[in-house]
C-alpha cells in the first residue's frame, strides 16, 4: 500500500488514524523544507521514529553516557557496527549487560513517543507511507504505543509547546539561581522517567545553549522544554541575559586584540633594538678596521712619544729661526735645544705649550 499527500489536505492525526484502522505495517515519510522524519508502524501500531538528529540510537548513546555512566570507547564500536539496524543494536546492548530489558523498554518508549509527539505540531509539509514485510531494522522490537495514545498526548502537547517557546528560545543560556539546591541524587541514580528536570538542571551551567543540551543530552527537545519551563516555575534557574553575554563576548574579543596587539609591539621593539645593536657594532667594526689608521705597536712606548714630542717641537717657528741662526752664526747642528737655549736663541717661553704636553705624558 502507499499512501502520500500533503498535511494541509489531511493532518498528520488523521493519518495515524488511518494506518491504525487498517492494521498496516510500513513506514511513514515525512517532510518540511530541510527536516525529515519517519514513523514506523507494525500491525497499525507505533514502533519507532526519528526526527533528524532526534532518533533512539543517539538517545540510547547519551543515556549510556549520562546516567549509566559508560564511556564512548566502550559504546562506539558497538553502535558502529549495528548503525542500519536498530534491533540489532537492543539485542547488542542487552547482551553486554549494558542495559536491563525493562530499562531499555522504558527509556526507548518514552523516547518514540516524544518524537511521534512532536511531529503532530507539523502544519505543513508533505507525507508517504510504504507497506513493508517487517521493520525490525527500524526499530528496536520492545515498543508498541496506540496511535491513539500518541494522538491524545500530542494534542496536550501542541498548545503547551507553542506557550513555552514563547519565553525559551534555543539561543537562550540559563544558569542556576544564587540559591538554588541541585538535586542529592547522583547522575547514575536519576530517574529520568520520574524527573527529567534533575538531570536538566545538572546540565544549565550558564554557558550551554538550549540547542546545544538539546542536541547533547538523552531526553527529546519536548522534554528539555517542559523541564526547563519547570525549573523557571520553581525559581531554580534563570535565564542570562543576551546583551550581557554579548558583552562578555566582545569584552574578551578586546582583551585578545590587545593581547595581540601588545604581542605585535613587543615583537617590533625587539626587531628595532636588535637592529640598532647591530648597526652600532657594524658602525664599530668598520671604524677600526676601515675609518682610523692602524697605529704601530710601538706608538705608546714613551721613548716613541717623547721623540715624536721633541719633533713635533722643532717644526715650531721659533725653533726653525732659532736653528737657522744658530747653523748661520756657529755653523754647527741647529737641532740640539740645549744648545740653542744656552746660546740664548731660544727660551723656555717658546717651549712652554710642548714642554707641558711632554712632561704630563711622561709622567704617566
Amino acid at each position: 500500500m502507499v499512501l502520500n499527500g500533503t498535511l494541509k489536505e489531511f493532518i498528520l492525526a488523521d493519518v495515524f488514524n488511518l494506518l491504525t484502522q487498517q492494521r498496516i505495517t510500513g513506514r511513514l515519510d515525512l517532510a518540511s523544507g530541510k527536516r525529515e522524519a519517519v514513523i514506523v508502524f507494525k500491525e497499525g501500531f507505533i514502533v519507532g521514529g526519528s526526527d533528524g538528529e532526534e532518533n533512539l540510537a543517539n538517545k540510547l548513546f547519551n543515556y549510556l553516557i549520562d546516567i549509566k555512566r559508560k564511556t564512548s570507547e566502550q559504546l562506539s564500536p558497538i553502535f558502529s557496527a549495528n548503525t542500519d539496524d536498530l534491533s540489532a543494536l537492543s539485542a547488542a546492548l542487552l547482551e553486554r549487560g549494558l542495559l536491563t530489558a525493562a530499562e531499555l523498554k522504558g527509556f526507548a518508549g518514552s523516547c518514540i513517543e516524544d518524537i511521534s509527539c512532536s511531529l503532530l505540531t507539523w502544519n505543513e509539509g508533505t507525507y508517504r507511507f510504504n507497506s513493508v514485510g517487517s521493520v525490525s531494522a527500524i526499530a528496536c522490537g520492545v515498543v508498541t504505543i496506540s496511535a491513539e495514545n500518541i494522538i491524545m498526548e500530542g494534542m496536550r502537547r501542541v498548545d503547551e509547546w507553542a506557550r513555552m517557546r514563547e519565553y525559551i528560545t534555543e539561543d537562550m543560556v540559563f544558569a542556576p539561581t544564587p540559591n538554588s539546591v541541585g538535586s542529592d541524587i547522583p547522575p547514575g541514580e536519576i530517574d529520568i522517567a520520574a524527573t527529567p528536570e534533575e538531570y536538566i538542571f545538572g546540565l544549565l551551567d550558564g554557558n550551554n545553549t538550549v540547542k546545544g543540551i538539546k542536541k547533547s543530552c538523552c531526553l527529546c527537545e519536548y522534554k528539555v522544554y517542559e523541564s526547563i519551563n519547570f525549573l523557571l516555575q520553581a525559581r531554580r534557574i534563570t535565564a542570562v541575559q543576551q546583551h550581557y553575554s554579548e558583552s562578555i563576548r566582545a569584552a574578551l574579543a578586546r582583551k585578545e586584540a590587545e593581547v595581540a596587539s601588545v604581542l605585535r609591539a613587543t615583537y617590533v621593539s625587539s626587531l628595532v633594538a636588535a637592529g640598532i645593536a647591530a648597526a652600532f657594532v657594524i658602525f664599530f667594526v668598520f671604524c677600526r678596521l676601515v675609518a682610523l689608521p692602524k697605529l704601530d705597536p710601538g706608538t705608546y712606548e714613551r721613548s716613541v712619544v717623547e721623540q715624536n714630542l721633541r719633533s713635533k717641537a722643532l717644526q715650531s717657528d721659533a725653533v726653525r729661526e732659532a736653528s737657522l741662526l744658530y747653523r748661520a752664526v756657529n755653523g754647527g747642528d741647529g737641532s740640539d735645544l740645549e744648545k740653542l737655549k744656552k746660546a740664548g736663541l731660544l727660551t723656555d717661553r717658546d717651549l712652554v705649550g710642548r714642554a707641558d704636553i711632554l712632561e704630563r705624558i711622561l709622567d704617566r
